[in-house]
């Protein structure tokens, strides 16, 4: 398989360094510099996506794509914003990010939790959609996921309460459109998360059945740990090491206790993610 070089910087997340003139949301977006072109991989929630752009100064202009983990606002919110700069701009994405979801909170009232956008008007702003369930290679040593089998036995994080209707029927949300970025690099792979609703482990296992790849040289996004119970956070600090990751850079819903417990766990690796970190590979 093809090996991939290039740089990807983080434009949106949920922290931001001090004196900076970057901007914080709860929201998740990456920059990403290959050399197949460049891509920009989720949007952020929308009110920083642009701004941060210019202060790293990534051109928006010059992405060829953009690729989208799953349907929450917090990682499509952006997307209008994007398209202001294109007139026709390729979108990969699973179908079930126009899902109509919410959450049910602890009062019993329903809580809007999807894309805020209807499919038509983001395709009135540019947007031209890619739509697959599967993997998918989008330039050599470049592939998305697609739907993550769920096979272990302790990764759920907060499901519970998630719902969603299609065709006048309510289910619950399993997040079927959580997909993730691989990189194949010299290093090993690169594994863009975006938060990870299908858990890492999954999202790792799965990355090798599709590239044959069995060495991880990054992991970088959100894990959604910072909902998950101490099991799942345990078990996946104990498999995880089995890896030897040369970098781990979680972020967004990963949380600052399961950040600072990972970055005891690993050490020598960990990096705090914020806007406008930069990774080479």
């Amino acid at each position: 398989m093809k090996t991939v070089t290039g740089k990807l910087t983080i434009l949106s997340d949920n922290t931001v360094p001090g004196k900076s003139d970057l901007l914080g949301e709860n929201g998740f977006s990456i920059y990403v510099e290959t050399t197949d072109g460049n891509y920009l991989f989720d949007t952020g929630k929308g009110k920083a996506i642009v701004h941060n752009a210019m202060v790293c100064q990534k051109d928006l202009r010059a992405i060829k794509a953009v690729i989208l983990s799953h349907g929450h606002a917090d990682h499509i919110g952006g997307l209008p914003d994007v398209l202001y700069y294109h007139r026709h701009l390729p979108v990969y994405a699973h179908p079930d990010i126009f899902l109509n979801r919410y959450r049910l909170e602890a009062d019993g009232q329903k809580k809007f939790s999807g894309n805020p956008y209807r499919k038509d008007f983001l395709e009135k702003k540019g947007a031209r959609f890619v739509f697959s369930t599967d993997k998918k290679e989008i330039a050599p040593g470049i592939h998305l996921t697609g739907f993550v089998p769920r096979e272990t036995d302790f990764e759920g994080g907060d499901m519970e309460n998630r719902y969603a209707r299609k065709n006048g029927e309510i289910f619950q949300d399993l997040v079927a459109d959580d997909q993730s970025l691989i990189i194949n690099t010299a290093e090993g792979l690169l594994v863009i998360l975006g938060c990870a609703h299908s858990g890492v482990l999954n999202i790792i296992n799965h990355s090798m059945k599709i590239t044959g790849m069995d060495r991880i040289f990054a992991i970088v996004g959100g894990t959604h740990l910072g909902y998950a119970g101490t099991r799942q956070i345990e078990k996946t600090i104990e498999i995880l090491k089995n890896f030897h990751v040369q970098h781990l850079i979680p972020s967004h819903c990963t949380g600052p206790r399961v950040g600072a417990r990972l970055s005891m766990e690993f050490e020598k690796c960990f990096q705090f993610s914020h806007v406008g970190m930069s990774l080479a590979f």
